[in-house]
């Protein structure tokens, strides 16, 4: 696997999918003006997860706002990722949400009811 690295802008996320270090989280704001274009290199680089890795991967969204686009476009990598786990990846994530704007949180029960993928909720401590 690849390591996949995308600086912050002003309206996109920073994302850091990165083996060697250990380390994968989208966070930040998302509201880029193509979502879909934005989020392909994500959904591809999950397709590259091996399904015979012993190694769990806890991807983390830490996202503070998100745009209708980016909504269908996390969803449809969401859906990538239940698919590499339903062929023997391991892939958990992380759904990370401010207790004081609960519209993320909902996004993300949304996301588990629609998707059928289990998220792990965790409170932001700010």
């Amino acid at each position: 696997m690849e390591k996949l690295i995308i600086k912050e802008s002003l309206n996109n996320p920073k994302v850091i999918l990165d083996p060697a270090k250990k380390r994968y989280e989208i966070s930040g704001k998302s509201f880029p003006e193509n979502a879909k274009s934005f989020y392909q290199p994500v959904i591809d680089w999950v397709k590259t997860v091996p399904v015979t890795s012993p190694e769990k991967i806890r991807l983390s969204f830490m996202l503070d706002y998100i745009s209708s686009s980016s909504v269908i476009s996390v969803k449809q990598v969401l859906s990538k990722i239940k698919a590499r786990n339903t062929e023997g990846a391991d892939i958990e994530v992380q759904w990370y949400y401010d207790p004081s704007d609960p519209d993320i949180k909902e996004l993300g029960e949304e996301y588990e009811k629609v998707i059928g993928i289990k998220l792990q909720f965790i409170e932001r401590s700010i």
